[in-house]
């Protein structure tokens, strides 16, 4: 089959012909509809810090954001059926560990994560465990099922935000935060300011919900937050950036007793001050690994289902997978670029 793989320990992909994997005991065989380019798969493309100190396979074949269709059933493959179209969670969690027996599997002890840890979704065919994938109802567009991963973690940080008639920030308008701007928007945020430095980007935030939509090349953001706020600062505030001094800019604007949520994932260490922006503050600090398994999706689902959010806004290419190397280059020039889909 074709794919998209991590060949050497250094920048860049190559494309090649590899086996078609065999589904395990628990496993499924999928033919991959799409599969999106994720800012980890970035990471690890560009060979940064974090891929260099986190990704042990290689070769691996990349990806993990993926819709598909059943086409083989491994042994012992109970609830699903071949011809059955799904999208997967991406967190493979042992089932044993204290956090999986404690209503935390999501971010389990002995995690493995496709295109990190075992091949992934940048492929024609993927083998996936059962336990993980979630049929797509025949309401939802397939190819959005691509999406639901990157999405189900805006979904997760909103539901524990109290947004409902809260100021709240966005920084970072990738496909993350436009995620985050939508379903805060569906649960009646008050006002929604998104921040970026591509033109872009921050109109697709508008279109996803934000009332406004700021450069922070061109102008200061926490002097806007304040103006917006009446000089409380901002209730609310979600990094998609994982930008560090993004990051440690935002606790500025945040008002003593507001929240910070954190889905980005910085490349390098980042500083901040903590005793005047989190302790004095009594700032509310939350991380997010993912989405909840499954209570994630089934929120997530009720509200592609019932319109309060499209999805159609947060892609900007569908490509073959034979053009990866041109998506990925063209995310990391900062391009008119969202989310791309990769089409095996």
């Amino acid at each position: 089959m074709n794919a998209f793989l991590k060949r050497e320990r250094a920048y860049g992909g190559c494309f090649d012909r590899v086996p078609v994997p065999i589904p395990a005991e628990g496993e499924v065989l999928l033919k991959v509809h799409s599969t999106a380019i994720c800012g980890t798969d970035i990471h690890i493309y560009a060979w940064n810090g974090w891929a260099q100190a986190n990704i042990k396979k290689v070769p691996l074949i990349m990806g993990h954001e993926f819709v598909g269709t059943i086409v083989e059933l491994g042994k012992g493959v109970r609830s699903l059926k071949v011809g059955d179209v799904v999208s997967g969670e991406t967190h493979i969690n042992c089932g044993l560990c204290y956090q999986c027996r404690n209503g935390m599997q999501h971010i389990c002890a002995n995690l493995k994560l496709p295109g990190l840890h075992r091949d992934g979704s940048f492929a024609e065919f993927m083998a996936y465990p059962e336990s993980c994938l979630v049929r797509l109802p025949e309401s939802i567009p397939i190819e959005y099922g691509a999406l639901m991963e990157p999405l189900g973690v805006g979904v997760s940080a909103v539901e524990n935000a109290q947004v409902a008639g809260a100021n709240v920030v966005v920084v970072g308008s990738g496909p993350i935060g436009l995620g985050v701007i939508a379903v805060a928007h569906a649960m009646g945020a008050r006002k929604i300011i998104a921040l970026d430095v591509m033109e872009y980007r921050l109109g697709l935030a508008k279109r996803c919900g934000a009332e406004h939509a700021v450069d922070t090349s061109k102008s200061d953001p926490g002097e806007f937050v304040r103006e917006q706020t009446h000089g409380v600062g901002a209730d609310v505030v979600f990094d998609a950036s994982g930008n560090p001094r993004a990051i440690a800019g935002a606790f500025k604007y945040l008002r003593k007793g507001g929240e910070v949520h954190l889905l980005g994932l910085p490349s390098e260490p980042t500083a901040i001050d903590l005793a005047p922006d989190v302790i004095f503050k009594e700032a509310t600090v939350y991380g997010y690994h993912g989405r909840k398994m499954f209570s994630t999706w089934t929120r997530m689902l009720g509200l592609i289902e019932s319109g309060r959010i499209e999805l159609e806004s947060l892609i900007s290419h569908r490509l073959p997978l034979t053009d990866a190397e041109k998506a990925f280059e063209l995310l990391l020039r900062g391009e008119d670029a969202s989310k791309i889909l990769l089409l095996p």
